[in-house]
């Protein structure tokens, strides 16, 4: 069994007024295109993946969404 682990992309400032509850920062736009990158580069070496887990962060959703998306496993997303 292989197991890989992808950290989140870059988000979004710790803000207290905005974000009372940390797990609700979002990916910011560098973030995007940080897991967009590194999702192509993971279509690329065509990994065979069963499942995607991720925690319930929003940017960990964020982050796992996309790779999900790009490797057409919308699938196999679990949080």
């Amino acid at each position: 069994m292989d197991l890989y682990l992808m950290r989140h992309g870059i988000a979004a400032d710790q803000d207290p007024v905005r974000f009372p509850d940390d797990a609700l920062r979002p990916l910011d736009a560098r973030g995007e295109k940080q897991v967009d990158g590194i999702a192509k580069a993971m279509r690329r070496l065509d990994l065979e993946l069963d499942t995607i887990w991720c925690s319930p962060f929003v940017r960990t959703r964020q982050t796992a969404a996309a790779v999900a998306r790009k490797l057409g496993l919308d699938d196999r997303l679990q949080e």
